[in-house]
C-alpha cells in the first residue's frame, strides 16, 4: 500500500534586494499532482459512510449507470453480500475521494480446490447487473485508476481478481491488465455479455414509420381492440404506498408468464425478492423506477420492470398473464412503454442481458460488456485458471472448433 502522503510542494518567493536593480520576479516552478493513495474499507458502517463522496463521483461519471449508483451496491451488499468479507478499495487525492472500486471477496469450489475470487459488489449473486465500473471522479480517472488497480492486483487474501460487466471503454480496463503485468502476474480478457438495445427516435411518429406497414397496421389493430373490447389502460406505476401489492403482481405475472417454458430463476429466491423489493422502494423518489402496466379488463395483465437512467430505459424483468396471451398483452405493453419512454426524451431503450427470442425480433443493435481476470501465484488460481480457461480452449482445439469466447 502507499506510504504517507508528503506534503505538497510549495513554490517560495524569493527576490534579490540588489541596490539600483529592481527585485527578480518570483521563481516558479510546476507543481506535481499530489499522490494518490488505497484504502481498503471492510465494514458495513464504513460503507454506509461513504455515500456521499460516492454520491457525488456518480454525479460527475460519464460511465455511471443505475447499477453502480450507491443506492443499488449498498442494498445489494446487504442482502447478498454480508457473509463475505468487504473489500471496498477508496482512493484519495490529499483528503478528497476520487474513485471507489467496490470489491468483495467469494469463495467457490474449482476442481475440488477453494477459490476466492475478488469480485465486484454487485456479482455473484442470483440477480445481475450490467454497466458495472469503479467511481471515477473526471479530471483525475486515469491516475485513481491505475491507483485502484494495482491495490486490487496486491491485496493478498484472493487468488483471482475477476471483473465482469465492465464498459469496453472504461479507464480500469486497460490499469487493471498494467497492473498486472508490473506485477507478474498472468491476466485475461473476454466477451462478459452481448446486450440487446433499440435506438429510440425523437418521436413516436418516427418509429412507427420505422416498422414495416404489416408490423404497425398489426400493432394499432391489437392496441384497438384491447382498449375497446376490454378497457384496456397502459400507465406507469408512481404509487408509493401500494408499491409492494405492485410488485408482489410483477413476480406472480413472472412466474405464470415462464411456468410453460421451465421456469424462470428470478423472482424465486427470498434474497431476490428482499432486494428488488428495496431497490424500487429506494428509487422511486429518484425518478428512476419506470414499472409499466397494461390494465385488461380491470386487473393488472402485464407489467414490465424497467429503470430509467440519463435518457435510457434499462429492461429488467417482465411478465404477463398467459390467459390473456391471445391478446398479446405482453407486445401491446411494450408499444406502450416504447411510446412513453420516447416521449420522456429518452434515446434508448436497453435489453440488458439474457438472450431470448423476443428481443431479437425487436432490437437492431447490439453492444457488450468485458471481463478481466488477473491470477495469483496460488494453487487455487491455477486450478481456477485450468478449469475455466486452458480446459475450454483444449476441448474447442480437439473439437476442431473455434476458441470459445472467455466467460465468467
Amino acid at each position: 500500500m502507499p506510504g504517507k502522503l508528503a506534503d505538497p510542494d510549495r513554490v517560495q518567493e524569493t527576490a534579490l534586494q540588489t541596490p539600483g536593480l529592481a527585485p527578480l520576479a518570483p521563481l516558479e516552478r510546476p507543481v506535481a499532482p499530489a499522490e494518490i493513495a488505497v484504502r481498503v474499507l471492510d465494514t458495513a458502517e464504513a460503507f454506509a459512510a461513504l455515500a456521499p463522496d460516492w454520491n457525488r463521483l456518480h454525479a460527475e461519471s460519464a460511465l455511471a449507470s443505475v447499477f453502480t449508483s450507491w443506492i443499488w451496491q449498498y442494498q445489494w451488499w446487504q442482502i447478498y453480500g454480508r457473509e463475505q468479507p468487504l473489500r471496498l478499495l477508496v482512493a484519495r487525492e490529499g483528503t478528497e475521494v476520487v474513485g471507489i472500486l467496490p470489491l468483495y471477496v467469494q469463495t467457490i469450489s474449482v476442481l475440488g480446490v477453494r477459490v476466492r475470487l475478488l469480485r465486484l459488489i454487485g456479482t455473484g449473486g442470483d440477480t445481475n447487473p450490467d454497466d458495472l465500473a469503479p467511481m471515477l471522479e473526471p479530471r483525475r480517472a486515469e491516475r485513481a485508476a491505475a491507483a485502484l488497480a494495482r491495490a486490487a492486483t496486491a491485496l493478498a487474501d484472493a487468488d483471482v481478481l475477476l471483473l465482469t460487466d465492465l464498459p469496453p471503454q472504461g479507464a480500469i480496463n486497460g490499469a487493471v491488465e498494467r497492473a498486472a503485468r508490473e506485477a507478474g502476474l498472468p491476466s485475461a480478457t473476454g466477451l462478459c455479455q452481448p446486450i440487446a438495445f433499440v435506438p429510440l427516435p425523437p418521436t413516436w411518429e418516427e418509429y412507427l414509420r420505422s416498422l414495416s406497414s404489416h408490423h404497425r397496421s398489426g400493432l394499432r389493430y391489437k392496441r384497438n381492440k384491447l382498449v375497446k373490447g376490454h378497457g384496456a389502460r397502459f400507465f406507469v406505476w408512481n404509487d408509493a404506498a401500494n408499491l409492494d401489492a405492485a410488485f408482489d403482481r410483477l413476480a406472480e405475472l413472472h412466474h405464470k408468464r415462464w411456468e410453460a417454458s421451465g421456469g424462470s430463476e428470478s423472482f424465486a429466491s427470498a434474497e431476490y425478492l428482499e432486494f428488488h423489493r428495496r431497490v424500487m422502494k429506494a428509487c422511486l423518489p429518484r425518478g428512476w423506477l419506470r414499472l409499466y402496466c397494461l390494465e385488461v379488463d380491470g386487473e393488472i395483465a402485464a407489467m414490465s420492470y424497467c429503470y430509467r437512467f440519463r435518457n435510457t430505459v434499462f429492461s429488467m424483468q417482465s411478465g404477463f398473464d398467459p390467459a390473456k396471451g391471445k391478446l398479446k398483452v405482453g407486445n401491446v405493453l411494450l408499444s406502450h412503454a416504447f411510446e412513453h419512454a420516447i416521449g420522456e426524451g429518452n434515446r434508448v431503450f436497453d435489453f440488458l442481458r439474457g438472450e431470448h427470442d423476443y428481443k431479437e425480433q425487436l432490437t437492431t443493435d447490439q453492444r457488450e460488456t468485458r471481463c478481466l481476470w488477473v491470477f495469483a501465484g496460488t494453487l487455487a488460481a491455477f486450478a481456477y485458471r485450468l478449469r475455466r480457461v486452458w480446459l475450454p480452449l483444449l476441448k474447442a482445439r480437439l473439437q476442431r472448433r473455434p476458441p470459445p469466447k472467455l466467460r465468467p
